[in-house]
């Protein structure tokens, strides 16, 4: 009976502060906000705040929490935002038909850290939800001008792509010939960073030249809709070399992946409502210092906290606006100052009618103009072939120079390049609703890209703790990418932690 009672209680605890959380997103943004229901004062060291403070409350820094918390260690999580999951983050219903996800998108079958916590943390996996992939049959290139079937691309007049490169949609033509060259171990998912692969840390650009592309095809395939960096020249060959490794063990994979029924947000907000200490939102920090025997954390708004150890989540874009005592030195200054992150805007609009039968077009479009890639998406569990929104998906270069455009410029614009290239979407499209990663001073774009020599030169130096200063994040995993990659380096970090503090 007493064991029921308690297992009754913990579960009353847990949705008490899932309820909590859910709630947090609508506190002013000049407020913190704390929720845990237990002291973050270590036992041992009263005068400190706790054993480890956490800054950033993504994945990483939620499952180093976790991992930290279920050890017996006091922990705290600081977090600038006002929600949890960092670029994990899906638009409110409220907001945009179907929550779209505005950052992390697909689970693989592989992402066995995530898997793992979906189900420990209870939240159901549903079916993969395409943002900037159209289904078979549902999408059609705009490309000079010109509205090109998929299937009449490679022999169309427009394309000059080199013989072998002329099928499939350009932004992912070069992924055959960047797989037959690639030089890593197909079972050695840590090899990119190996210095004996050094030389392959250079530029795209190049390797295309050699293959016969003309600079306006290197820009269609690796300027326009390309899904990392800005351009073939400031983009790492060895990135693509990890990608294709990491894709393959993906694929090998029998596990089954897929989205997070309500939005892929909705796991990190179940890992924040499992932490049983504090987690304090609205809370962006200005300095991190390592003294002797403790860090010191100061707050934008004056408060400090101390705690033996700091555990630093954030992107190296949001990390460089942060002091630092002792301050990195070397290739790792070099690597927080320089990182970049890939620029993505997106524009979300609701259909008012089937545009898509009115012109007898596929509904979704790829385009080498300011539309970059215009989705049609079906995010109705219910009714999977219903379309709930579109989103003009936009990054490299096209990104930039939206958000350089004040946000109502900037909409006018984008809905005035849709119409006037296809008049079906006169007055068919509502818009909803505005994302921008890029000004986004606690992520600075989507995810991290490499630029040629980054890798071989400061690739493993970004983690190196700075006294008692730790780092973790996605930028900073070596086997793993995107969401897995954010969850690997906060486990990392979290047992590196343990072992210093014994």
């Amino acid at each position: 009976m007493g064991l029921k009672l308690e297992k009754e209680n913990k579960h009353i605890q847990q949705l008490d502060r899932r309820q909590m959380l859910k709630k947090s997103g609508l506190l002013l943004a000049a407020a913190p906000f704390y929720f845990g229901l237990k002291s973050c004062v270590s036992g041992a060291k009263k005068t400190l705040d706790a054993d480890v403070i956490i800054v950033g409350a993504g994945l990483a820094g939620l499952n180093a929490a976790l991992l930290l918390e279920q050890a017996g260690f006091k922990i705290k999580v600081v977090e600038a935002t006002d929600r949890l999951g960092g670029r994990v983050h899906t638009a409110k219903e409220s907001d945009v038909p179907g929550h779209p996800e505005l950052g992390g998108n697909g689970i693989g079958g592989g992402y066995a850290r995530v898997l793992d916590a979906a189900q420990k943390y209870g939240v159901s996996m549903g079916p993969m939800r395409p943002r900037t992939e159209a289904r078979k049959g549902e999408l059609i290139y705009r490309i000079k001008n010109n509205f090109i079937l998929p299937q009449d691309w490679p022999a169309h007049e427009l394309n000059t792509l080199p013989e072998g490169y002329r099928s499939g949609t350009p932004a992912y033509v070069t992924w055959r010939h960047f797989g037959k060259i690639n030089p890593l171990p197909k079972n050695d998912l840590a090899a990119w960073r190996d210095p004996k692969y050094r030389e392959w840390d250079k530029s795209v650009y190049g390797v295309l030249k050699k293959e016969g592309f003309s600079d306006d095809d290197i820009k269609l395939v690796m300027g326009t809709n390309s899904s990392y960096g800005v351009d073939a020249q400031n983009i790492s060959i060895m990135m693509y070399f990890q990608i294709l490794t990491w894709i393959g063990q993906q694929n090998a994979s029998t596990g089954k992946g897929g989205a997070i029924v309500g939005g892929n947000q909705r796991l990190p907000e179940a890992m924040g409502a499992a932490v049983n200490q504090d987690i304090m939102l609205n809370s962006p920090v200005k300095s991190i210092a390592s003294e002797a025997d403790a860090t010191t954390i100061t707050l934008d708004n004056g408060n400090s906290l101390r705690a033996s150890y700091c555990l630093v989540t954030l992107p190296a874009s949001a990390l460089r606006h942060i002091q630092m005592s002792p301050s990195p030195k070397g290739m790792q200054q070099k690597g927080i100052q320089n990182l970049d992150y890939t620029p993505v805007v997106q524009l979300h609009f609701i259909p008012r009618k089937k545009y898509w039968e009115e012109d007898g077009l596929p509904p979704s479009m790829w385009c080498d103009n300011l539309a970059g890639r215009f989705m049609a998406l079906k995010n109705d569990l219910r009714d999977p072939e219903r379309v709930t929104s579109c989103v003009a998906f936009l990054n490299s270069n096209v990104a930039l120079e939206i958000d350089k455009m004040k946000q109502a410029d900037a909409i006018a614009l984008v809905t005035k390049t849709l119409e006037e290239m296809r008049p079906s979407l006169k007055g068919a499209l509502d818009f909803v609703y505005y994302w921008t990663w890029v000004n986004n001073p606690y992520a600075g774009g989507a995810y991290a890209y490499w630029k040629p020599g980054e890798i071989s030169s400061f690739a493993n130096k970004l983690a190196d703790p700075i006294g008692r200063i730790h780092f973790a994040g996605e930028h900073t995993a070596v086997m793993n990418r995107g969401m897995e990659g954010a969850m690997e380096s906060g486990e990392r970090a979290a047992f590196d932690l343990m072992t210093l503090i014994g």
